[in-house]
């Protein structure tokens, strides 16, 4: 099974940390970003897919061929086209009816929430914040499964966002998403909108899940990992899910 890991982009929020490195080579405690998402994913996964750009060099002189017991294929987006593109500059490496993880390359996950999706054909992981409005905006119905998600919202419908973590098939495919307006990109969310009207999507809530986007975060999780400010911010999490 593939993990798709998005790592293309720039990184200019996390500056100046990603002068002269990529975001997910960003160090957390004493290893990089990405280090820390790849070693959560489930044994299923058996081949890394990670799609570099900036500095993407760097990347993959520090993975390698192999990175944490897994193969590693490298793709590069120079585009920068958006998230759908970059999912899509994979598409070579997929065969019809494959499933496989798509991560962005920019927060922490728990381990957990990784297995869970595994039940499911389709999946997203899920988590309540307080200002749903810098993310993917995620309503469900009375099962579980993912009724409509929006993209950035001036007024979200619910406080439930998508983590960045998606359990998908080739499918996604046959839902190419027109260029986003304002931004000149093309969404994998806006994607995965169109697919609802034909494929059910579960939405999983994350066992844990920490947005990486400033210095400042890298600051505060450090801080959290030393002992119990750590776990206590994990239990908070857990008493935000569905």
């Amino acid at each position: 099974m593939k993990a798709i890991i998005l790592a293309a982009g720039k990184g200019t929020r996390m500056r100046p940390l990603t002068l002269e490195r990529p975001k997910p080579l960003v160090q957390i405690g004493g290893r990089p970003l990405i280090e820390h998402i790849a070693s959560q994913l489930p044994s299923e996964v058996d081949e890394f897919v990670i799609v570099i750009g900036y500095l993407g060099d760097m990347i993959r002189e520090y993975c390698g061929d192999v990175f944490l017991g897994r193969r590693v294929t490298y793709v590069v987006d120079d585009e920068i086209k958006g998230t759908y593109r970059a999912l899509e500059k994979t598409k070579h490496l997929l065969r019809e009816g494959e499933r496989f993880f798509v991560v962005y390359a920019d927060d922490l996950h728990g381990a957990d929430g990784f297995k869970e999706c595994l039940k499911h054909d389709r999946a997203l992981l899920v988590s309540m914040v307080e200002d749903p409005r810098p993310y993917g905006v995620i309503e469900i119905d009375e099962v579980g499964y993912v009724r409509a998600i929006e993209e950035k919202p001036l007024h979200p419908k619910t406080n439930m966002v998508s983590t960045g973590v998606l359990l998908l098939d080739y499918s996604i495919f046959d839902h190419a998403p027109a260029m986003h307006s304002g931004t000149g990109e093309y969404f994998l969310t806006h994607a995965i909108e169109q697919m609802l009207s034909i494929k059910k999507i579960m939405a999983v809530s994350s066992s844990f899940w920490y947005p990486v986007s400033t210095p400042q975060d890298v600051e505060q999780v450090e801080m959290m990992m030393q002992g119990d400010r750590y776990n206590q911010h994990s239990q908070a999490l857990k008493a935000w899910q569905i």
